[in-house]
């Protein structure tokens, strides 16, 4: 029986496999939890940096968990990314462009790159673990500053789920 099983494995994953999924999509993750538990020390560290230590209020704070594959992201059903956006609060406008520099300071110290960059905002992310964080000022008056973290597609689990 115990030779059984070992076969079973390597040909459940074959049978994924050749219904359009990649050996690397097949691949064991870090659970939605843990995601979840970096996206939120992500944003606090980054905060931390922007608004002071003793200045880490924010408001309109959301952490979300949605579906990976949809019609515009083909993968595998099942993985889920996790993200959270803060608008800051404790900045004037005029000072934009000094919270801005202080997040891509912080963000590089952090191991993040840049992936790509508007007049308005900017996203960077990590090669390390593949998660990203950008920072957007609204086109709005307010000129209100919201900081992104999110995660890469895990299983929930951690482990592909078999369909």
């Amino acid at each position: 029986m115990r030779h059984l099983r070992l076969i079973a494995v390597p040909l459940a994953a074959l049978s994924l496999v050749s219904c359009g999924l990649t050996e690397e999509q097949l691949q064991p993750t870090i659970t939605r939890a843990e995601a979840e538990r970096k996206v939120l020390s992500y944003d606090l560290d980054v905060r931390r940096t922007l608004l002071g230590g003793s200045q880490t209020e924010a408001s309109a704070r959301r952490l979300d968990s949605l579906e990976c594959e949809t019609a515009d992201i083909p993968g595998p059903k099942g993985r889920v990314e996790s993200s959270l956006d803060t608008q800051l609060v404790s900045h004037k406008p005029e000072g934009n462009k000094a919270v801005f520099d202080a997040f891509e300071q912080k963000v590089r110290a952090l191991g993040f790159t840049e992936k790509w960059r508007y007049p308005d905002a900017v996203m960077y992310t990590s090669s390390k673990d593949e998660f990203a964080i950008g920072l957007t000022e609204s086109r709005d008056s307010s000129k209100t500053l919201t900081l992104s973290v999110s995660s890469p597609c895990v299983w929930p689990d951690g482990t592909a789920i078999k369909e």
